[in-house]
């Protein structure tokens, strides 16, 4: 394999047709949009809400949720539970925030238990760029519209939905924010993270070499290979999440990925395997830089032990000025990571063929 591919830029260019580098550099500005967004709407919540349910399904909905929930800056008031299924759990009542995530709108198990919620009589937050969910909200079924416009592939849109979930949590007294500003009730700088971002897409483009490209020599390493990506603590265990899925959908190829210290229960035993199969597979750990706890001890233990089992794998120590950079530092260098390895795979990285065909499929279950 001619790994060299990934600095000739006319070939990447021409191989992303959608122009998924185009999202990516665009990235950051997605945090003072949403903002904007949410300010402008000048939605009024309930405060006194017992619980809250946030129904979602996929990539960007479930990743966004599993940041809010992993950072340090976000502390739950409320007992809050992320739902993929339409399903509403059997303790939602009138008191319940309920939040429905769908970027196209059109996301069948959100519609469902929306509209199971709404036959209840429960109020609706309802996040979306258009589709069915917004239909619904116009028709008046006691659904809160907060509507943006993002052209783009959903899994890109996660910036979008963190912070108008983050937002909407905030202002309706279910979490509270380290820091809180009283003018802003989410108390983050979004200019802090898109900053961060800005600063950290000049060591990922695809005009900067291999040979000081942190993104290239990690898809390098995972050709041909299967990904193994662990996380040592909820933030990175978050990274680790969007990796797999990213590699999965954008570079079409079967991953990983589980957090310590749960891997030590059961699945470092199948590292037991023959030789021969082990050389199949290549792990990632993702790390916290500022991590000085038992979870580096235990990083420690567990690459003493891949050292010993011949497996091969690399570290990737994420650092920030919090939680949320951090977090979508790594969001972000995941998505880079997945697109090279889409052009060494030689594959398009925009397209979701057999999520499509069980989508179909799945709408024709649900009338029969």
């Amino acid at each position: 394999m001619e790994f060299n591919i990934l600095d000739n830029e006319k070939y990447i260019y021409n191989l992303d047709k959608a122009k998924l580098i185009d999202v990516l550099l665009d990235f950051p500005n997605q945090f003072k949009k949403a903002e904007k967004i949410i300010k402008d709407l000048k939605i009024k919540f309930r405060d006194d809400y017992k619980n809250a349910a946030v129904f979602g399904a996929g990539n960007p909905s479930t990743v966004a949720f599993k940041l809010i929930e992993s950072s340090d800056i976000n502390k739950f008031k409320l007992p809050i539970v992320f739902c993929s299924t339409s399903k509403i759990p059997a303790w939602v009542t009138k008191d319940t925030l309920i939040i429905a995530v769908s970027h196209s709108g059109n996301t069948l198990e959100v519609l469902n238990a929306v509209d199971r919620a709404a036959e209840k009589g429960i109020e609706i937050v309802a996040i979306t760029t258009g589709g069915i969910l917004k239909e619904k909200a116009k028709a008046g079924n006691k659904i809160k519209l907060i509507e943006y416009s993002a052209p783009l592939l959903p899994r890109m849109a996660v910036g979008y939905i963190y912070v108008l979930l983050v937002e909407v949590l905030a202002s309706a007294n279910a979490i509270g924010i380290s820091g809180i500003d009283k003018d802003r009730p989410s108390g983050l700088n979004w200019d802090d993270v898109e900053n961060e971002l800005f600063q950290f897409t000049r060591e990922l483009i695809s005009e900067n070499k291999i040979y000081k490209n942190t993104a290239k020599k990690i898809a390098i390493n995972l050709y041909d290979k299967i990904p193994i990506i662990y996380g040592i603590n909820k933030i990175t265990g978050t990274i680790a999440y969007r990796l797999k899925t990213q590699l999965c959908t954008v570079s079409k190829i079967f991953a990983h990925y589980n957090t310590l210290p749960e891997i030590y229960h059961d699945e470092i035993v199948g590292w037991e395997m023959r030789p021969e199969l082990r050389e199949k597979f290549f792990a990632l750990f993702i790390t916290d830089k500022s991590e000085q706890g038992i979870n580096k001890k235990r990083t420690e233990l567990l690459k003493g032990i891949f050292i010993e089992k011949d497996i091969d794998f690399e570290e990737i120590a994420i650092e920030g000025s919090n939680d949320v950079v951090k977090g979508f530092k790594g969001i972000f260098l995941a998505d880079w990571i997945s697109l090279y390895l889409a052009i060494l795979n030689r594959v398009d990285p925009n397209a979701i063929t057999l999520v499509d065909v069980i989508k179909k499929r799945l709408e024709q279950i649900d009338k029969t």
